[in-house]
């Protein structure tokens, strides 16, 4: 009986949360050789083909994440003034000539965010047994999309001048299947719920790739 009330419990809470999550990452083997210090200042770029709302309510995330950390942020966009001042533009791509400017504005690091790979698969669907019957007869398939996101991380040092680690991570998103109560010939239908989204893709992917990057590259 108590097995079957924590079973209930779990598959409730699941429920609710409408998905199950899993994380991918992908990365220059060896890490950054712990790049990232305490006090460090890094500048974020804009993340193309987003709109200006959408890439600083991902930038601010970001900045939460590296803040516990001790790390400082500032986005491209509010110190366009200052990075004027050395004829950068807030877009331009971080040649060596540029990191070198940004070096002298006080930055150790600039951070190039890119969001690819997107799919939302917000979804209801419901199984009959008849259908999980043929699905394992071979007659029929089952229906698996997800939402996914992938969040690119490709931090450049403005001291050694050049791009010094990248990182792709990838979350993806599954609906929650629970089991019904009609049989048919042994089998059971199920209903199966997704109630994720590629925004919450990608905010998850921002999140777990933005720890990762610390873990591999923060000294201390």
């Amino acid at each position: 009986m108590h097995f079957q009330k924590t079973s209930l419990l779990f598959f409730l809470l699941l429920m609710l949360g409408g998905c199950i999550g899993s994380t991918k990452h992908t990365a220059m083997p060896g890490g950054c050789l712990k790049a990232l210090q305490t006090g460090d200042r890094i500048l974020v770029g804009v993340i193309p083909k987003l709109s200006a709302n959408r890439s600083y309510q991902l930038y601010q995330q970001l900045e939460q994440e590296f803040r516990q950390k001790g790390l400082a942020m500032a986005y491209v966009v509010e110190q366009e003034f200052d990075l004027a001042s050395k004829g950068i533009k807030p877009n331009a791509a971080p040649d060596s000539v540029t990191l070198s400017q940004m070096r002298k504005l006080g930055y150790t690091h600039y951070l190039g965010l890119a969001v690819g790979n997107v799919a939302s698969a917000m979804m209801y669907e419901r199984i009959s047994a008849q259908e999980h019957r043929e699905i394992q007869q071979g007659y029929g398939a089952a229906e698996t999309d997800d939402s996914k996101a992938t969040v690119h991380f490709k931090l450049y040092s403005t001291e050694e001048r050049k791009a010094i680690y990248n990182l792709a991570t990838t979350t993806k998103m599954s609906g929650v299947t629970l089991p019904g109560k009609e049989y048919e010939e042994g089998h059971r239908n199920s209903h199966t719920v997704n109630l994720s989204t590629a925004s919450l893709a990608t905010e998850k992917a921002l999140k777990k790739g933005a720890r990762e990057l610390m873990e591999k590259c923060k000294a201390n």
